[in-house]
């Protein structure tokens, strides 16, 4: 009889570690981490990665890249504020309604350069640009902070690597539309109107989808647990948090890669429109999105190897993108000298269209590599959504603050060696920082305040369990059980 005792106890306990019995199967999909990661991820696709895939067709689409480079630049130095704050709003508001909001500035540009295509109007083009960049600031912090923080810990590698790839997708749907309305147009200008008209349509479905978005409070992990996250914070708080964490060591060297790391990236879409012909940039829209969703599946997979420790996955493929990148930048500029002598003018029909090619896609590949060995180093400092949001939103800010330089050096008439040398050198400088980071990542993430205050709330909800669960035994005794 005191083994029916005992049974009868276990078995409250196996309901307390088992929380998603009672939990109805649609439920534990609809808010599971990885269709939220769908979500997010369907979100990104349809806002920022259509935005990348009209500048895969190298600025923007257009045939002169100074107009674009100087409504890119606008864009990207709002966000050099807007990412930091769009990580404190939202802790206000909330990640979905943060989502929400970075869904509305997008189609708004895309509309600016598709009237600038068709009417040659200029002023709307730089009105996009300033909406653009308040809503992705929201968009970039909160988009971040949801795919590092709602999966459970041995799932961040492959899911921010799905979160990207999705993204991705938005490129290689722009990609394919704009290589079916261009592919008979073999010189060199600007892509057709109609192609804008049907990126837009794109663009104004991720409102929808955002709000499809469960708050870190709904969703179920597969392991029972839940996701950290402050349910109680102030303007002030969240201000000194922002302060407290810009001096800590383990974000002080990981600024300087994300304010260099996509600096090329500006470099190779004006190299992209001046060298080759639409219908050439049109299959590079296309191609560029397969490479860029294969780097981010792929490092994703390897982040998440379990059989490695998490510090020696940091340590190799760190190596290994760093190898890569440095190789690719060695290749263009060799590219480069070339073409500054001679200035061709490339269709996948003339000689030479590999070479200058193939290192503008596998510079895609590396990109997004990076981006997602990047956000997977942010997914080890920390472990709540708050605490996440704001370390997202503070190194975007860093990201756009470079994005910004970068874009404003392409809007002038600098030579393109100059602007690739500039691009190489600042690589090269943040290695030192970024190789300490990435031996400095621990097995386990760093406890943040919502953690804290979940392992409180978790401590005091076991401790009501354990009296009930006495009572419910003491009961049974009072009935007939003999211990």
């Amino acid at each position: 009889m005191g083994k029916d005792t005992s049974t009868a106890i276990s078995s409250v306990e196996s309901l307390e570690r088992s929380p998603l019995q009672n939990v109805s199967l649609f439920r534990r999909v609809f808010h599971g981490t990885l269709v939220q990661v769908l979500i997010v991820g369907l979100v990104s696709c349809m806002n920022p990665g259509i935005w990348n895939a009209l500048n895969s067709l190298g600025a923007g689409g257009e045939e002169s890249p100074f107009l674009v480079n100087a409504a890119n630049a606008i864009t990207f130095g709002i966000m050099v504020f807007g990412c930091t704050a769009g990580g404190i709003v939202s802790n206000k508001i909330g990640l979905k309604w943060t989502l929400v909001l970075g869904t509305l500035g997008y189609p708004c540009y895309s509309a600016s350069l598709y009237t600038n295509n068709r009417y040659g109007t200029v002023w709307f083009v730089l009105f996009g640009a300033v909406t653009c960049g308040f809503s992705a600031s929201m968009l970039w912090a909160s988009e971040a902070a949801i795919a590092l923080g709602y999966p459970e810990h041995k799932k961040r590698g492959r899911y921010v690597g799905i979160w990207l790839g999705i993204r991705g997708c938005g490129s290689l749907i722009g990609g394919s539309i704009n290589l079916a309305l261009n592919s008979k147009n073999a010189k060199t200008g600007k892509v057709g109107y109609t192609t804008y008209l049907v990126l837009i349509a794109i663009q104004c479905c991720g409102l929808p989808f955002a709000l499809l978005l469960s708050p870190p409070d709904k969703v179920i992990r597969d392991d029972g647990t839940k996701v950290p996250n402050l349910k109680h914070t102030t303007w002030l708080k969240e201000g000194k948090a922002i302060w407290r964490l810009i001096r800590t060591r383990r974000i002080l060297l990981l600024i300087p890669i994300f304010i260099v790391g996509n600096w090329g990236s500006t470099y190779t879409s004006n190299y992209f429109a001046t060298y080759f012909s639409v219908r050439g940039r049109a299959l590079g829209s296309f191609l560029t999105a397969v490479a860029g969703i294969s780097g981010d599946l792929l490092t994703g997979l390897a982040l998440d190897y379990e059989p490695w420790k998490r510090s020696f996955r940091a340590k190799i493929v760190w190596v290994w993108l760093l190898s890569l990148i440095l190789g690719l930048w060695i290749w263009q500029t060799t590219n480069q000298v070339l073409y500054d002598r001679t200035s061709p003018k490339l269709d996948w029909i003339t000689p030479g269209f590999g070479r200058g090619f193939a290192p503008y896609i596998l510079w895609s590949f590396a990109s997004e590599s990076l981006n997602t060995y990047l956000y997977w180093t942010m997914g080890t400092l920390d472990d709540g959504v708050g605490t996440l949001a704001r370390t997202t939103g503070l190194l975007r800010s860093f990201e756009s603050l470079g994005s910004t330089f970068a874009f404003v050096t392409s809007a002038t008439h600098w030579k393109y060696i100059n602007t690739l040398i500039l691009a190489f050198a600042l690589f090269v400088f943040q290695i030192p920082f970024t190789t300490t980071a990435a031996w400095s990542v621990p097995e386990k993430p760093f406890v943040g305040d919502e953690q804290r205050e979940a392992e409180e709330a978790e401590a005091d909800s076991r401790g009501e369990a354990d009296s009930d669960s006495e009572k419910g035994a003491g009961v049974a005794v009072g009935k007939g059980v003999v211990v």
